[in-house]
């Protein structure tokens, strides 16, 4: 735990299974989320900026798929990103993500998942750019469609430091 009483667990693919908290960094923490929804856009709709403290916000990664929660009042928030299978979650760009539910095995494509009040898509297509992902924290970008590649976008972020 952080001195805000929030957990970071990070581990590689190769490490899936065991778990690595990030100590206290010298620096001030970091931990945003922030989002802004074209209109029309599914499930995350407007905008919205959330951050510690006032804010809870965990960021981990879990057999493969990096899973950012925010709870913030009585809203909660979700987005879940993995690498295809057979690949292990790296930084780059991730293009052509699909839906994959929590509980469902890994995609031929990078995947998505994105629920907010237990509200989401069952046909996300999305990019994703991871530009760091280690015992440090997590930065990561996203652009999300429900219904079809064309359809109103969400742009997310998230950064995490502890």
């Amino acid at each position: 735990m952080n001195s805000f009483g929030r957990a970071l667990v990070v581990t590689s693919a190769a490490l899936a299974l065991a778990a690595v908290t990030v100590p206290a960094a010298s620096a001030d923490p970091v931990q945003t989320v922030a989002y802004t929804s074209e209109n029309g856009a599914w499930p995350l709709q407007g905008s919205a900026r959330y951050s510690a403290p006032g804010d809870e916000i965990a960021v981990w990664e879990y057999n493969g798929v990096l899973k950012i929660d925010v709870q913030s009042g009585f809203k909660d928030l979700r987005v879940e990103l993995s690498a295809p299978a057979g690949e292990a979650l790296h930084t780059g760009t991730y293009t052509g993500a699909r839906y994959r539910g929590q509980n469902d095995p890994a995609l031929p494509t990078p995947g998505i998942f994105v629920v907010t009040n237990g509200l989401g898509c069952g046909t996300d297509y999305a990019d994703f750019t991871i530009d760091r992902l280690d015992e440090t924290g997590v930065d990561v970008t996203f652009v999300q469609h429900c219904g079809s590649p064309d359809g109103p976008a969400t742009r997310g972020e998230a950064h995490f430091t502890a």
